[in-house]
């Protein structure tokens, strides 16, 4: 769901938390589920140390990763939203807290929504107290709907993305990067599916589903599923055993206590092969404030 935290590191992954949002289905407002954070996963001290072992051996030691997870509906003009909530994310080798996280959006046209997210982050090995801290990756977003949802037809919606990462990617070249996902939606009598699939100008490839169930009147589960793919041939991450494709799945539960806030939680893990950059737990919860 895509600049490192402020600090020299190998082993980079962009995630997209694929959080458990407000009941979007029975409310009509669609919005973004996922961040999409830059991550670093490996000391600048084991950098070097593991470099050393491959002498000669090319590369950044670096593989990208991103998703994004969104559906095709837009908020009524002149309504929004904002999450703040709290993520963490860890690997066998690093762990990170989001507080707070901070996702909005608000309706500018019947067929556009815009929105920001960021987190603020405490970052450190496993284990022992966080190092690094501050504001990290910043997302600007719009969604434009090209085809409204509804029980008869599909929906399908644009994402043009903005990603401001806290600092150079460790490759080389501007900390001013872009995404574009493309949405669909689904909906049926008491469930709705969506899926996204795009690419990340860092060179990422992604696609990711969710069905989202409606339990109650006030009750919502959502189940989702992720794959990214490191389009960039790196070879020292190769030789350290990065692989250049990751798989995650998470499911979350989201209760509106009342027609504008709803809270959230969501629990996840990677699937596929694993190395220092898989996530051993992603986990996520908030609450969701809806205005005019």
């Amino acid at each position: 769901m895509t600049g490192m935290r402020g600090r020299a590191a190998i082993g980079v992954v962009a995630f997209g938390l694929l959080n458990a949002s407000a009941p979007a289905a029975a409310q009509g407002n669609g919005h973004g589920n996922a961040f999409g954070h830059y991550k670093s996963t490996v000391s600048a001290a084991s950098a070097a140390s593991q470099g050393n072992l491959h002498p000669g051996v090319s590369g950044t030691g670096v593989r990208n990763f991103g998703s994004w997870l969104d559906d095709a509906s837009v908020s009524d003009i002149g309504t929004g939203f904002v999450n703040f909530g709290f993520g963490l994310w860890k690997t066998p080798v690093y762990r990170e807290i989001d507080v707070p996280t901070i996702d909005s959006g608000f309706a500018i046209h019947r067929r556009v929504q815009a929105g920001m997210s960021f987190p603020y982050y405490h970052a450190g090995p496993p284990g022992t107290p966080t190092t690094t801290q501050g504001v990290g990756d910043i997302y600007l977003n719009a969604k434009v709907q090209v085809r409204a949802p509804s029980q008869k037809q599909l929906g399908i919606g644009l994402i043009p993305i903005v990603e401001v990462l806290s600092v150079a990617p460790p490759s080389g070249g501007s900390r001013v990067q872009w995404a574009l996902p493309a949405s669909v939606e689904l909906q049926r009598k008491g469930w709705r599916a969506m899926g996204t699939g795009g690419y990340f100008s860092r060179g990422v490839v992604f696609g990711a589903g969710a069905i989202e169930l409606q339990l109650s009147k006030s009750a919502t589960a959502t189940g989702s599923l992720s794959h990214s793919y490191s389009t960039r041939q790196d070879d020292l991450s190769t030789a350290l055993g990065f692989h250049r494709a990751r798989t995650d799945v998470s499911g979350g539960l989201s209760v509106a206590v009342r027609p504008d806030i709803s809270v959230y939680g969501s629990l996840g893990r990677t699937i596929s092969a694993r190395d220092d950059n898989s996530a051993t737990v992603i986990a996520a919860a908030g609450v969701s404030l809806r205005f005019k």
